[in-house]
């Protein structure tokens, strides 16, 4: 349905329809949306239900009003589908911006995930996680553990459980926004390797068409083989592609340089107009590919242990997390 300001209007009356649960006059739904903000009497109301009846999305009930069909309901569940299209981008972009890291001082809050898992089995997603670190699929070596209870973004660990903060890769387009480099993050994929060196991206979601994190639906369908990688230097691990203006390359290489102490995900950087794993870049732009914060999560689901993961889901201050070398694993 396409949105024009009527269209809209059609798409409130459903929504009120939905929500009330039982037939409604033209009056009340005149009322009830003037209250959303358009200008409309009863009149235009009825008018407006007509063409949903025309459309089967509404019906008559006696002389008692309008009710919405079960094919109003799924155009209403489709028209919410299509509003979350390119949600997940605009959480990178407005998170991007608040990245406050200083190398200098390495202070400042960067992006995280967090992964909830069985607390029974935290010392073996610990001991994953340095696996993966030791073999140099990881980020960065940075993270932060919550116990049962303790608060984390509002929720509190539930009892049993822990949780995993990891660096999100996201970081690093905040990084470079903070150092006047503009990012445009574009796809979320899965990344063959051999030989223990990243080939090309055979799968790709861009992030203004998904809802979701496209790293989390890879690692949801099981389509990583991570552990692999880091056993012989062959299989398929998570990572992002973004772009960044050919002119500011030189910026970039050098940012990269000074982060790398913590920072150690940038699998390439691409010349303007190169091709980086497969994925050609717009027009005097650069491709940058970056390992995905949530390949040594998808190693800890390979290990055999469950996770709730929630990826790019906010910031924290860097100096609150620990090096994994500084837990004591098995």
């Amino acid at each position: 349905m396409a949105k024009t300001i009527d269209e809209q209007r059609l798409l409130d009356i459903l929504s009120i329809l939905k929500d009330s649960g039982e037939p409604l006059g033209a009056t009340i739904i005149a009322r009830r949306l003037e209250g959303l903000g358009h200008d409309i009497g009863e009149r235009m109301a009825r008018n407006y239900l007509q063409i949903l009846d025309e459309r089967g999305f509404t019906k008559k009930v006696r002389q008692l009003g309008r009710v919405i069909t079960e094919e109003g309901i799924a155009e209403l569940k489709a028209e919410k589908i299509h509003e979350r299209v390119g949600f997940i981008k605009s959480v990178i972009q407005d998170l991007t911006y608040q990245v406050t890291y200083n190398h200098l001082t390495r202070d400042g809050d960067i992006i995280v995930n967090i992964s909830l898992i069985e607390a029974g089995k935290l010392e073996k997603a610990l001991s994953t996680l340095r696996r993966m670190y030791e073999s140099g699929w990881m980020i960065s070596p940075l993270i932060k553990v919550f116990s049962e209870g303790e608060e984390v973004y509002g929720v509190v660990i539930p009892k049993g459980k822990a949780a995993i903060s990891t660096v999100c890769s996201i970081t690093i387009d905040g990084i470079l926004v903070s150092m006047g480099i503009p990012t445009d993050p574009i796809y979320g994929g899965i990344v063959e390797v051999r030989n223990n060196k990243p080939e090309r991206f055979v799968e790709i979601i861009r992030f203004d068409g998904s809802s979701l994190d496209p790293l989390e639906l890879f690692m949801a369908k099981g389509m990583t083989s991570v552990l692999k990688v880091a056993e012989d230097g062959r299989g398929r691990i998570l990572a992002n592609y973004r772009e960044i203006p050919a002119s500011s390359r030189k910026d970039a290489m050098d940012v990269f340089g000074r982060i790398s102490t913590l920072f150690k995900g940038i699998m390439m950087i691409g010349e303007p107009g190169e091709k980086v794993l497969g994925l050609l870049p717009s027009a005097r732009r650069c491709g940058i590919a970056v390992i995905g914060g949530l390949t040594p999560i998808a190693a800890i689901e390979e290990a055999g242990i469950a996770t709730e993961t929630k990826a790019i889901h906010g910031l924290m201050p860097i100096k609150t997390m620990k090096h994994i070398e500084d837990f004591s694993v098995p």
